[in-house]
């Protein structure tokens, strides 16, 4: 890569697009008299860097985009945020409907790159800025794990408790090896709670977090924990026009099915973070278990044909608009405040 590669003196820079991958960075940058340089560094931070100080030198102050590629964009998400350019990590779902709209069907990681500063040059609806330190992205991975953990660890509960029952109808005993497999489920199981300390510790380190965390767990049903997972999950300042795109963004939202006259019956997305929605599933749950209001309110759901499931969801969908309006209000939660209009 030559210096005229990384900059040009003749025009204005206006659109960045990396694709990202393993091993290798496609950098396209986009001039205002239609010129485009293309060029491939390592996906290594040190080579990132060098060309981000290029486009410092530049004195670019548009976005620069790139797809979301599992671990893969974060070195160059983050050197992009040091350096206080505007990154920004979109889906690759967004990313497509530029690529079908191209005549040429051509899919290469240069055509990519520059479809992407396309994107940084005029997509309106692109995410906030990436502005995640590495403690953020060291909290959201040990949120992922969790995640992964609790879903593995039901099936495997739920598979070994049916073995044991089994064996306990017909009147066999355990191996040795099965013995050490339910132990080693439940040592999991510790270390899961743990893990779920952890993150709690590490969120307690930011001063903002914490008063949000707190505004959180002052709703009934609320733990410490699932406060720490919503504050970590709903941003503020990020899908917050209303309370609904944080419902959406936890899956709750209902999808809509309509043609004409007809209307179909709508159902939950579950398109959101699978996780944050369990856990929120619960706190509804404990709120109904520990609140008069919220349980006349899901009694009232009950006795009008709403199932366990449908009541508490909308009980969940409930507490993120609570949430919403504590962030947004900067305040804690008012028990004496009449929630809900039950006759």
């Amino acid at each position: 890569m030559t210096k005229n590669q990384l900059q040009s003196d003749t025009s204005t820079l206006i659109g960045v697009g990396i694709d990202v991958s393993k091993d290798n960075l496609m950098f396209c940058k986009k001039y205002a008299h239609g010129e485009r340089i293309i060029f491939n560094v390592p996906n290594k931070k040190m080579e990132i860097r060098n060309v981000v100080k290029e486009i410092k030198k530049e004195k670019y102050e548009g976005r620069i985009v790139m797809e979301s590629t599992g671990r893969y964009h974060l070195l160059s998400a983050l050197e992009l945020n040091r350096f206080n350019l505007d990154a920004r990590v979109i889906n690759p779902l967004l990313a497509s409907k530029y690529f079908k709209s191209s005549i040429r069907k051509v899919k290469t990681d240069k055509k990519d790159a520059e479809v992407l500063a396309d994107m940084a040059e005029k997509e309106e609806k692109l995410p906030h800025s990436f502005n995640n330190d590495k403690n953020t992205l060291k909290l959201k991975k040990k949120v992922s794990l969790v995640a992964s953990l609790d879903k593995e660890l039901q099936k495997m509960t739920a598979s070994m408790n049916e073995f044991k029952r089994t064996s306990d109808d017909l009147g066999l005993k355990l191996s040795v090896v099965e013995k050490q497999i339910f132990k080693t489920i439940k040592t999991l199981k510790e270390n899961k709670k743990k893990l779920e300390k952890e993150i709690e510790l590490l969120m307690k380190k930011s001063e903002h977090k914490q008063e949000v965390i707190d505004r959180y767990a002052s709703i009934p049903g609320v733990s410490y924990y699932i406060a720490t997972l919503a504050a970590l999950s709903f941003k503020e300042g990020e899908y917050d026009q209303n309370a609904k795109q944080w419902i959406a963004f936890a899956g709750m939202d209902i999808s809509i099915r309509e043609s004409g006259n007809w209307r179909g019956k709508g159902k939950m997305t579950k398109r959101g973070n699978g996780y944050l929605r369990k856990k929120l599933f619960q706190a509804a749950w404990g709120s109904t278990m520990h609140n008069n209001q919220f349980k006349a309110y899901y009694e009232h759901l009950r006795a009008n044909n709403k199932s366990y499931v449908e009541a508490l969801t909308i009980i969940a969908r409930k507490l993120v608009i609570i949430m919403f309006a504590l962030s947004k209000n900067e305040c804690f939660y008012d028990s004496s405040k009449k929630l809900f209009s039950v006759n």
